[in-house]
């Protein structure tokens, strides 16, 4: 057993035995409540369909109505978590049920990823799954669960651990290897992301794990891998962005983008960055007399302020503050963590000299409470908001109704602007009661409806009424005027 997990064990166990702790958790207990409520927080957020929220609702139409996949942007490596909807769309016509599996599948992958860190850490230096936690305490910010950026971010994590616990696995190489050109297929920005791995895969090269020269060419390969990968994505970005692409270059789009909303955003993302560099303050090897310090009077009050401002953050959310898909610094924040995950790691000869996190479990705790808190918020914001949208078209006798800035009047209040954007007329179907309903359509939708029989949910989505109707339940538009 490696000397900072036996140390919390043998302190753990001492203080089981002494009956010292009677009346507090053990750091075992208190890491492993910790994970479980990061999962059992997801199952929330999953139920309610939250993954439908912006860009989700139409990814999740696509593939309800259509059985096909949506590659935004050309980028292929989207379709793989599509794809366990995708084949269940053979097996069943349950809308309700295909919503779950989405839903579930991509609420659960930053879960997975977590996990699977823990899995990797726990042998050899289990502090570590402090720095994906963090990460996922400052990715509650972000709404969208279909994003390219974020996939590759949680496929990141898994081997970043493994580059710097286990570079002399062929596990590590053979998934370095796969995740090379994955990250040309999936966000623009993903260049960023090959090329911090590029420099992370020649630091094993180079690392006294690799002594082998075969190991050490396998590693020099992967780096040159990740470099032409980072290259090419930078390529094919100048050559074939597309226009909204492009747009996201203007100042004004490019900080709408990148920044968060709310001031209690910013925040949980400063405090998330301090908590992480702290965390590695606090395993730097005994001879730094400030390590001590660090750990018993900054780490702790510093992870008691994630719930803290989590609180903040899931009260903005709760009044319609700080909803958007996603904000661009948390590719830095990530990164940030990344980083400090590969320079803990160390080396053999530095572990032993290396000490344990005392509150290791407390800490892990803490940090699923904040994302606990903000996700259930989240949950609860976007129930709120789909029931409302459920009850506005169904209270009225019309047989289309109009969606625009000022209607429907129900969506209008700032607690449903969680709701209120383009992806609305499709969330009507999709979160509808099991009654005969009128299509929402904006714009001129509805006189369009009524002379054509096509139903243009947004200005490049375009149906007949007739094939929703068979796919989602009765229209009045179709059916009974």
């Amino acid at each position: 057993m490696p000397k900072a997990e036996a140390s919390t064990a043998a302190s753990t166990g001492a203080c089981e035995l002494s009956g010292a702790c009677r009346c507090t958790l053990s750091e075992r207990r208190a890491l492993q409540l910790g994970l479980a409520l990061v999962v059992l927080a997801s199952v929330p957020i999953a139920l309610v369909g939250l993954p439908l929220f912006g860009d989700g609702a139409y990814y999740f139409f696509k593939i309800a109505l259509d059985g096909a996949p949506v590659l935004p942007n050309l980028r292929l490596g989207a379709i793989l978590p599509q794809l366990p909807a995708l084949a269940a769309t053979r097996l069943t016509d349950d809308v309700g049920l295909l919503r779950h599996l989405f839903s579930f599948t991509y609420v659960g992958l930053p879960v997975a990823s977590l996990l699977v860190c823990w899995l990797l850490v726990r042998g050899r230096r289990p502090e570590l799954i402090l720095l994906p936690l963090l990460f996922l305490v400052a990715n509650q910010i972000n709404f969208s669960a279909v994003s390219e950026l974020l996939l590759g971010l949680y496929l990141v994590w898994p081997f970043v651990l493994l580059a710097a616990l286990e570079p002399n696995r062929r596990l590590t190489l053979t998934y370095g290897a796969v995740l090379a050109p994955l990250l040309l297929l999936l966000h623009p920005l993903g260049f960023v992301l090959a090329g911090f791995l590029s420099l992370v895969a020649r630091l094993s090269a180079g690392s006294r794990r690799a002594i082998d020269r075969t190991w050490t060419r396998a590693w020099n390969g992967l780096a040159a891998a990740f470099a032409v990968s980072a290259l090419l994505r930078v390529i094919s970005t100048l050559i074939g962005a597309t226009g909204y692409e492009r747009s996201l270059a203007e100042p004004d789009a490019a900080a709408r983008y990148i920044l968060p909303d709310t001031l209690s955003q910013s925040l949980l993302l400063a405090v998330v960055a301090v908590s992480g560099i702290l965390v590695a303050l606090s395993l730097v090897p005994r001879w730094w007399r400030g390590r001590a310090v660090v750990e018993r009077r900054l780490l702790w009050p510093a992870f008691l302020l994630l719930p803290v401002v989590g609180v903040a953050v899931a009260l903005d959310f709760l009044l319609g503050e700080g909803i958007k898909l996603k904000a661009g610094l948390i590719l830095p924040v990530a990164l940030l963590m990344m980083g400090l995950a590969v320079g803990i790691a160390g080396r053999p000869s530095a572990l032993a000299d290396v000490p344990g996190i005392r509150r290791l479990g407390r800490l892990v705790l803490v940090a699923a409470l904040s994302v606990a808190l903000i996700g259930t918020a989240k949950s609860a914001a976007w129930w709120t908001a789909t029931h409302a949208l459920m009850n506005a078209v169904a209270s009225t006798e019309m047989s289309c109704l109009a969606f625009g800035p000022e209607e429907p009047y129900a969506l209008q209040w700032p607690w449903m602007a969680i709701i209120d954007d383009w992806a609305t007329p499709m969330n009507a179907l999709v979160f509808r009661p099991p009654w005969a309903i009128p299509l929402l359509l904006p714009g001129e939708g509805c006189r369009r409806l009524e002379e054509t029989g096509q139903a243009h949910l947004a200005s490049w989505i375009r149906r007949p009424a007739a094939q929703l109707e068979a796919r989602f339940g009765p229209l009045r538009s179709v059916g009974t005027p």
